[in-house]
């Protein structure tokens, strides 16, 4: 197949040809806007067209046309309008929101960095496999938050992995952290370290993680903090990329960097200076027969409402909730969940697998739901949380989990 090349970067737009740079990115860009049949807000089109624009001049002297299509893919707004009225008149079990500070100035490309995980074989895992006896009682519906309110404060803390693609290292390390908050009745509440993860853990997989935290331990650590500001209560490893907003009118954040950041160091000692206690003092792990996976929506709804000493004395309905963290394909109408049960759109495409951390569950509307802690900040979706159907993205297909060592 002939590959017809476009110069981009010094011939064509920055060399000053018969034909200006501007009429020539601004007739590439029309055309590819016409193939795709896109239809844009006056904001979202300069949002496109200055980052095609930005993108294609850091491009090689030519570049073919099927890669300039690529670009022009890869970098219009991740969220859309247009998308996002089509979403809403398709279905009715969830609604799509253009109003997403964490996307309102993303590329698709920078919402593809947030996927970090790989879906990795769980060889080796005890398989957690439960009598029909013992999940005959189980709830209807369920949310740890209510379910453990001595908890409610570490199981409903949402999270920022910033623009770093360590979903990977947050979803297990969330689940951890709630897990060891339940089972010592509320007494320990600090947070666990998913930047201590992020750089020592042995590549970026949820398996992994659950047996770096079997084998290493985890560190306390919280939310990014500068390291001038940090006091005891900060932890001994916060994480180490600020909570960023990607929309230019946010008051709340600062802008994210447009590149992705680098996984950071890993070192052997905290990496706050005021914290009193050693890194290898401070670990906190599993029992030896951990981690677990559990094969089967039930097995997963019991892993959340049972299999703990102190069942009596958290819930009132005599069940012990433990956390699950799960891997999920996200499609590109995720990005604009706001609200309602998720089911994605049957003409969408998988962008990445992502890490989330399962907290409950229910029924709305006919749909059953896994209820969802997301690490993208508060801004997203239903503040951070989001309800995904029974069946959807793979939810189902590996969820992990370990009890702590007390």
């Amino acid at each position: 197949m002939v590959r017809y090349l476009f110069a981009i970067s010094i011939g064509w737009f920055l060399c000053g040809t018969s034909v200006s740079p501007i009429r020539n990115l601004r007739s590439t860009f029309d055309d590819l806007k016409a193939q795709k049949g896109l239809v844009y807000t006056p904001e979202e089109e300069a949002q496109h067209l200055a980052r095609f624009e930005e993108d294609l001049k850091a491009q090689a002297e030519f570049i073919s046309t099927e890669d300039v299509a690529e670009l022009y893919d890869e970098t219009r707004p991740a969220i859309m309008q247009s998308f996002v009225d089509e979403i809403n008149s398709k279905q009715k079990t969830w609604t799509a929101s253009i109003e997403q500070g964490r996307f309102k100035t993303f590329s698709l490309h920078d919402a593809k960095r947030l996927c970090g995980t790989l879906l990795e074989a769980a060889s080796g895992l005890t398989k957690k496999v439960y009598a029909p006896e013992e999940l005959k009682d189980l709830p209807t519906d369920f949310d740890a938050r209510s379910g453990f309110p001595k908890c409610s404060g570490v199981i409903g803390h949402i999270r920022d992995q910033s623009a770093c693609g360590s979903c990977w290292a947050f979803g297990p390390t969330e689940a951890f952290n709630d897990r060891l908050c339940i089972k010592s009745d509320g007494n320990y509440t600090a947070l666990l370290s998913a930047g201590e993860m992020n750089a020592c853990a042995p590549l970026r997989g949820r398996v992994r993680a659950w047996r770096w935290l079997h084998d290493a331990g985890i560190a306390t650590g919280g939310d990014y903090v500068a390291k001038r500001e940090m006091t005891r209560a900060d932890g001994c490893w916060p994480y180490d990329f600020r909570p960023c907003a990607h929309y230019e009118k946010s008051t709340k954040y600062a802008a994210c960097q447009e590149a992705r950041y680098s996984t950071p160091v890993c070192v052997r000692q905290c990496h706050n200076a005021r914290y009193p206690i050693s890194l290898k003092e401070d670990r906190h792990f599993m029992v030896e027969s951990s981690p677990y996976q559990y094969s089967s929506v039930d097995d997963a709804e019991k892993a959340i409402a049972t299999d703990g000493p102190v069942k009596r004395d958290l819930s009132s309905s005599g069940f012990e909730v433990y956390q699950v963290s799960a891997v999920i394909v996200i499609y590109e109408d995720f990005l604009a969940y706001k609200s309602g049960v998720y089911k994605k759109n049957a003409s969408e495409f998988g962008i990445g697998l992502h890490a989330v951390k399962i907290i409950g569950w229910g029924e709305e509307n006919g749909e059953h739901y896994w209820l969802v802690a997301n690490s993208w900040n508060e801004d997203w979706g239903d503040r951070g949380l989001c309800k995904i159907a029974f069946g959807q993205c793979g939810i189902e297909n590996q969820l992990l989990g370990g009890t702590p060592k007390l």
